[in-house]
């Protein structure tokens, strides 16, 4: 009798840590932050873009440039728009009239995304994009965090900033321009 009593307290106890470690794996809100790599085809010629979004950024950079662009609040009507320089851990703020010269740029960002997924293959404006690569989770989530983080200036306020020679840089590269 005592040996069976003793089985059923070792299975309750099993059975308890089960449900505990599944509620605990459920709770875990699962990251939505994406990392895609596109092939872009336009006139047959082709090149490589890498695309981020999370619930509130978005954004993208040509390969082999260490600049981004950025969009926070994406889905409102007013995102605010950044360059990021990843190799120094700079942004740079643009003002109102810059983000809506990107507005159009955005938009085709928009396209690519499918509810919380990148589209597999997508034509915009006479360019084919097709996935080539697809990354999600925290590591993704983290990256994206860090540039939050980085040093960031104001557009406008840049030249009260010159005796930075990493700006001076920067300013110098100018911003991406569009996909």
């Amino acid at each position: 009798m005592f040996q069976s009593n003793k089985l059923l307290t070792l299975s309750s106890i099993l059975c308890f840590l089960a449900l505990a470690l599944s509620s605990l794996a459920i709770a875990q809100p699962e990251s939505v932050a994406k990392r895609a790599e596109y092939v872009v085809t336009k006139s047959d010629k082709s090149s490589l873009i890498t695309v981020w979004f999370s619930t509130d950024m978005i954004a993208f950079s040509e390969q082999g440039s260490s600049k981004v662009a950025l969009w926070q609040l994406w889905q409102t009507n007013h995102p605010s728009f950044y360059q990021v320089y990843t190799d120094v851990g700079y942004r740079i703020e643009f003002d109102r009239l810059t983000s809506q010269e990107m507005q159009p740029v955005l938009d085709e960002l928009k396209q690519l995304i499918n509810g919380d997924d990148f589209n597999d293959e997508f034509v915009i404006n006479d360019k084919r994009f097709e996935l080539s690569s697809l990354e999600s989770g925290e590591s993704v989530e983290g990256y994206m965090k860090e540039w939050k983080a980085y040093k960031t200036y104001d557009y406008a306020d840049i030249g009260d900033n010159e005796a930075d020679p990493v700006l001076g840089k920067l300013i110098q590269q100018g911003f991406t321009q569009g996909l």
